[in-house]
């Protein structure tokens, strides 16, 4: 996975993770989300998963490091687009409770 692509649009933050989201692509989540948690104008960072093909334990760990900071600072992630192979391992995992997930 490149660094995501990120959008802003009023006071919600939009990452789109692509490819493969696995421990190699730690730094370049991180890089790019954790502005988003410090940008006072944001309220909501959205996780865009729809061009994400595979997901590791490294990156459910980086959703759940991302949401613990997220939630320090009053703000709410959510997932969204989750395709087909994705979506069952998110309820299986409990990330259905812990994200608010959509597909839009």
């Amino acid at each position: 996975m490149s660094n995501p692509s990120v959008k802003i649009q009023g006071a919600i933050g939009t990452l789109a993770p692509s490819g493969r989201f696995t421990a190699e692509s730690h730094t370049g989540f991180k890089e790019a989300a954790y502005p988003l948690v410090e940008n006072p104008a944001i309220t909501t960072i959205c996780i865009d998963l729809a061009a994400v093909s595979y997901m590791d334990s490294s990156s459910l760990g980086s959703l759940l490091l991302l949401r613990e900071k997220a939630n320090a600072k009053g703000k709410k992630i959510t997932l969204r687009n989750p395709n087909p192979t994705l979506m069952p391992i998110l309820k299986m995992i409990k990330f259905d409770k812990l994200f608010e997930t959509s597909n839009s």
